[in-house]
This record gives C-alpha cells, structure tokens and sequence, in this order.
C-alpha cells in the first residue's frame, strides 16, 4: 500500500542540523521497509542514476547495496506479509511487475487492461496484498486520462484478474487491508465525498459492503492500517470494529502545518506525524498511541521538496521519506532519519583546496579514519570528486553507522577561461640579423597573467628568432583562455642596427618638477622606447625601467638598450598664497612645516610659519619643501603705504573674514601669560573655547566644526580680563 502526500517544500542540500539525518540524491517514486532483509526498498523513474530499477538501500549507512532494472518506470510498491514479493506498478506501461525477494528476480508481469475508450489503459494508483496470500494483490485502478482519475478496484490471482471489480470515477484511491478481517478499505481521495469503501474480496472479485463519509477531509488523503484501525495523515483514527467505521479518536497535529504522513510505530507506543511549511524544514510530531497526547517534536532545517511517503525502518524514530521538487514534480531525494547518536564526537576536518576552470575534475579528501565516509554531494569513500561549483562537507560512520558531526565545508570554485588576448606588434615583424621583435599583449581585466606559445610568461616578449607566436591570457586559477591571433615573425637579409646607448641630461634621480631627459643616438628614421614614446628623447615622470630600440631606414629595429633605472620623487602641492587687510600674507596649506616665505625670490630669516607679517614693499612667495622637493607659490606684490612700514592702529584684527576652516586673529601685542578665547553665536550663546597662547600676536582659530553664519569672537588674558573684541562671518 503507498501512503503518500504532495505538499509544498523545497529541498537544499545544505548542512542539516541534527547529525543523524541522512540525504541521498536519488530519484524515487515510492519507498517501503522489509524487516526480514533489514533494508529500504526504492522505486526508481527512468531517467537519471539508477533509473528504472528497484534499489535497495541500507538505511543504517545510507548506501545503495544494489538496483534492479525493472524498466517502465515503477511507482506504487506493496509487499506481501511474508515478504516473498514486492508488487511494482509501472507509470509508463499499463502493468505491474512481481519482484521475488528469494529469487531477486522479476517473476511476474502482468497487463492492468482498460477502462474504455474514455479513460484508456489502466494503471495502478495503490497496490495492496492480501494478507496470508501473496500471491492476490488489490490493485486502486488509475486513468492518465481523466480526471477523476479512479477507474475501480481489481484483484488479480498470480496476474489474473478476477470478473468482479468496482465501479470507476469514484472509489478507492488509497488502499489497506484488515487482516484480522480479511474486508478491504478504500478512500476516496479526489473528490469532496471523500467516502471510506468497506470491501469484501471473494472469488468472483470485489464487491462494497458499506460507504460512510463524514470521516475525512482532506483531497490527497492517505490511510494506513495498524492494529484493527485505520489512520489519516490528518490525524483522523477510524475504529473497525463494528459494522460501521466510526471516528475513534483525533490526533492533533501542527494544523497551521501541512500533514506530510503518519506512520504508526510497529515496535513502540507512537505514532509519527510528518509534517511541513512553505519554507525549507519539516517537523517530526511523535504522539502516544493511546493517549493520543504530542510527546515530542523535531525540526529538520533544510529538508524540503513536496513530501512522498514516511516509512518506519526500525524503530525507536527512525524514519525514511521521498522529497519532490515543486518545480520539475521529480523526486530528487531519499531521506533517513537515522536517530542514532555517533561515538565520533569531534567533527572531521577537510582541507581548503584552490579553485579548477570548467572542464576540470577537482578531488576533495577526507581524513584518514577507520569508519566510512560519507560526502554531502551523495559520494561515499575517503576521496570525493566535483566537476561544478558547489559546498562540500563529509562526515565519518562508527562502527553503528552512525554519522559524525559534519566537517567545516569547502566551496570548490571554478572559473570560466578569460578573454583571448591581443598581440600588438611594435614596429615591424620583421627580424633583422642580430635584432629584435617586441611583442606585446596588454592584460584585460579578470585576467593574472600570460602565457606566450614559446613557454614565457609577462606581457612583453622579445623575439629573436622566426616563427609564429601566440599567446594566453590565465584567470587566478590558471585558467588558460583560447590562443590569440598568431603574428608571424619572418626574418631578413638586412643587418640591424646596433645597441644603442642612452644618454641622460640630469639626474637619474630627480624631483618631479624638475625632470631629467633621456635621448637615444641621433641618425635613425624611427625610435621606439619601453614606454612606448616614439621620440629620439623622453621626459620620464615616474619611477623605472627605461630602454629604447632604433629603427633603420630598412625598417630593422635593434636590439634594446641597457636599461637605465630612473627614481623619481613627488614634489609637494603648490600652494596659495593670500593678503589680508591689515598687512599679513597667510596660505591654506594643510602643512605646518618645510615652510619658508621668499621676498623677491629669497628667503625671509625665521619666516617658517602659515602667515607672514609684511613689513616692506615687493614680491613675495611661499616655498613648501619635502624630501628634498620643493613648489612655490606665484608670486604676490605687496606695496607697504608710509615709510616701508606697517600701518597698524594697534588694534586686534581678524582674517581672513569671512573665513571658512581657519582664520587668524591678531592682538595689538603678544600676553605674557596664556589666556581664552571664546566664540560665541550673535544671541551670545558659547559655541567653543580654546586657549590664546602666550607669547603670540597672531592667534590660530579652527571653524571647521561650526556652520556659515555670523559669530563674535572674545579674547581674554591670563587675569580674564576681555583684550579683545572681534565679529566673524563663516562660509
């Protein structure tokens, strides 16, 4: 009999939280349990690994001992009480197939027949062996028509079908015998009727005894028997015991989930609920038996996929189900719930390893440790191998086959090939007696290096000798991309010229605003240096290598020259420089040392500061010097009115005003003793303070914290007497 729900989950093969969950990537279409053999039983579809066969699975260890081909894509299964057969319903050939457990051999196949014209061939929705004879299967007769799908209830003797069936479009979907009784039941399951089908088997068939509805809800339903009742994947338990099925009692799981199955505990006093939500988990309901009371709950993150069927495979919680995808409807999974706690208590560890390109085969190990080795991608044994991007994590068995914590996972990447590149040739390909090629191929973005057919490496190669040559570009992994273009390199009967040698004028070292020259020997048609200027001389401005080769009239190009090594220095910015109304030049530039102000082109003695108090008429500047490097300013006029001598009134003064970072104030004389000096908004509310150093006429303001605005500006000497009384505009 298959017990089965389609709900809503979807599937990642991600870390799963409890340690005995086992997922194997294997596509299934029904799964049961024999205790004789002590192992899982799948049916597979065609298509994919192992398709079209009869797995037997080994739960304890998640492995797949062995498949049967069995073809036509099974389905449904039913296993005879004393386990001699497993019934098959195919879903691509109208039949069933007998699967002899002592033979492992198909020993039966027989034809399901037709319903009409209208409803086409028949074949099997539920299959359900009748107890104490193995050899009789009622099989829930289907249309792939139709819908309704029902077309009756058959039995068949060994493949025979006997005269008598039910009738078709509304019957018994889900199947389950009473053995104490030997009565058939049947839900209907696909229309709202939702009637539960008594039925009484004898020679010349099946025939309903009873209807009763009002027990059940829920289209897609499923029943199971157990113990002289039936259960519901709703909860519903029916007792069987009088004429009439009558509702015994009511389970009560998570109804704001979705019941995926019930599976009642053959060895215990439990009753499994498996049941879902539209995000990725399930939850596991355990429930007593007889008190009908939740006992306990499991939530498995990241399990999904509609739930297929729950199976007990031995007890004490565990459990097996298929999972589907909602979006291709193939079932991609078999899980276990293996409900075993390993004596490996320290999760394993796996090495990081370097990425492959698309195409490779990259290999993953595990420690070396006396149990198996299970991989999270469905692979078994102590190495994995993974040709596509993907998490990777693997755990260890004892010798119970329990799993060990998972490892720390490993993402194996690999990178698609980048571009080909592109050679350029500089000058001709042409190579002269005793000259040089350069060819040079610039480095796209993604990619991290070149490899030249010749075996070098770098973006520049220097041919001296014929031949065709190509090149290309790898990614960080090595990935190599398709060859370029070839350029063919063809050698001449003409001498090349000589090495040249490069004169320099200047320094090799030098500051940047004060660059050295570099020429190649005069009397050539055409120059070619390593920075690609064409000039017979260049400026460098910037640190490094410089070379040139010389091209003659024949257009042979020479060898290139011995290097020269240039080190250049950055200067500092050129500052601004500016005139305040009461006779102070003062810069905004951020430095505050290597200054020195200049007075028609020399230096004013002590003049070290940002301002600069003008005491003569003529031309002034500010020279700024670091490491060696200096700018100065343009020059600034400033004509003294009098006698060459300041006009100062002896009152204090601000400047620049308006201002925007930093203005400066000027007190009539420097104080002895260090004072205060307060800004304050125009309604006179203290907006910052800091101290009036001793010993200074010019006083530094910083305004970066204040807005635009207008503000007044106090002074205060050491006694707190106020020296001095200034308004500020700030931009």
């Amino acid at each position: 009999m298959r017990k089965a729900t389609l709900l809503f989950l979807l599937l990642t093969c991600g870390v799963v939280a409890a340690q005995d969950v086992k997922v194997l990537n294997l596509k299934s279409n029904d799964v049961i349990y024999l205790p004789s053999t002590g192992r899982l039983y799948v049916s597979t579809p065609e298509g994919g690994n192992h398709g079209n066969s009869l797995c037997v699975i080994n739960p304890y260890h998640g492995t797949i001992d062995t498949c049967y081909y069995i073809g036509g894509s099974p389905g449904v299964m039913a296993v005879s009480d004393d386990e001699m057969y497993i019934y098959i319903g195919l879903t691509s050939i109208p039949e069933i197939v007998r699967f002899g457990l002592e033979s492992q051999a198909v020993t039966l196949r027989f034809s399901l027949g037709s319903a009409g014209e209208l409803y086409g061939p028949n074949y099997a929705d539920d299959i359900a062996v009748m107890p104490g004879a193995p050899g009789v299967a009622a099989v829930s007769l289907m249309s792939q028509l139709t819908g309704p799908r029902h077309t009756g209830v058959a039995i068949f003797d060994d493949g025979v079908q006997r005269p008598v069936t039910t009738s078709v479009h509304t019957g018994s979907n889900s199947l389950a015998f009473d053995p104490a009784t030997g009565l058939l039941y049947g839900l209907n399951n696909e229309s709202s009727e939702f009637g539960l089908r008594k039925m009484a088997i004898d020679a010349g068939g099946v025939n309903v005894l009873s209807v009763t509805e009002g027990l059940f809800n829920k289209f897609g339903d499923e029943i199971e028997y157990a113990e002289g009742k039936l259960y519901s994947n709703l909860g519903q338990e029916i007792g069987l015991s009088s004429d009439t099925p009558v509702l015994a009692g009511q389970f009560d799981p998570d109804f704001s989930l979705h019941s995926a199955g019930v599976e009642i505990a053959p060895d215990s006093n439990v009753v499994y609920f498996l049941n879902s939500t539209y995000s990725p988990w399930l939850a596991l309901q355990t429930f007593d038996k007889n008190t009908r009371n939740l006992a306990d709950e499991r939530e498995f993150l990241n399990l999904g996929g509609y739930v297929w069927d729950l199976v007990s495979w031995g007890g004490e919680g565990k459990l097996a189900f298929i999972t589907q995808d909602n979006i291709n409807n193939v079932h991609n999974h078999l899980v276990i719930l293996r409900n075993c706690t390993s004596s490996i208590t320290e999760p394993p560890v796996l090495e990081q390893i370097s990425g492959g390109c698309f195409g490779d085969t990259l290999e993953l190990s595990a420690v070396e440790e006396p149990g198996p080795v299970f991989w999270s991608n469905g692979q078994t044994g102590p190495v994995a191998v993974a040709t596509t991007p993907q998490e990777i994590w693997y755990q260890i068995a004892d010798e119970q086959g329990c799993l060990s914590p998972p490892s720390n996972s490993v993402f194996v990447s690999f990178e698609y090939p980048t571009a080909p590149p592109h050679i350029e040739v500089s000058g001709s390909p042409a190579l002269c007696q005793g000259g040089q090629v350069t060819l040079t191929a610039p480095l796209y973005p993604g990619s991290f290096g070149l490899l030249w057919s010749n075996g070098a490496d770098g973006e520049t190669l220097a041919v001296t000798e014929p031949g065709v040559y190509s090149v290309q570009s790898m990614s960080l992994n090595g990935c190599l991309s398709e060859h370029s273009e070839p350029v063919i390199v063809y050698l001449i009967d003409e001498p090349a010229p000589p090495r040249p040698i490069i004169f320099v004028e200047g320094e090799t070292e030098f500051c940047d605003n004060m660059p050295s020259l570099l020429w190649a020997p005069e009397g050539y048609s055409n120059y070619l240096w390593s920075n690609g200027n064409q000039l017979i001389f260049i400026q460098p401005f910037a640190s490094g290598l410089y070379s040139v080769q010389v091209q003659n009239e024949a257009g042979c190009l020479s060898l290139p020259s011995e290097p020269v090594d240039i080190t250049v220095y950055p200067s500092p910015p050129i500052p601004d420089i500016y005139l305040s109304n009461n006779n102070f030049l003062y810069s905004n530039t951020l430095l505050n040392t290597g200054l020195q102000w200049l007075l028609n082109g020399g230096p004013v003695p002590g003049a070290n500061s940002q301002v600069l108090e003008i005491l003569q008429t003529g031309s002034y500047s500010l020279q700024i010097t670091i490491d060696s490097c200096s700018s100065v300013s343009a020059d600034l006029y400033v004509v003294i009115s009098g006698a060459d001598e300041p006009a100062i009134d002896g009152a204090s003064a601000l400047f620049p005003n308006p201002a925007s970072g930093v203005a400066y104030l000027h007190l009539a004389a420097p104080e002895s003793r260090a004072g205060w000096i307060r800004i304050r908004s125009m309604e006179g509310k203290l907006l910052g303070s800091q101290v009036l150093l001793a010993g200074q006429e010019v006083q530094e303001l910083f305004l970066h914290k204040l807005p635009a605005g207008l503000y007044t500006v106090e002074a205060f000497d050491g006694n707190g007497r106020r020296i001095a009384v200034e308004r500020l505009a700030k931009r």
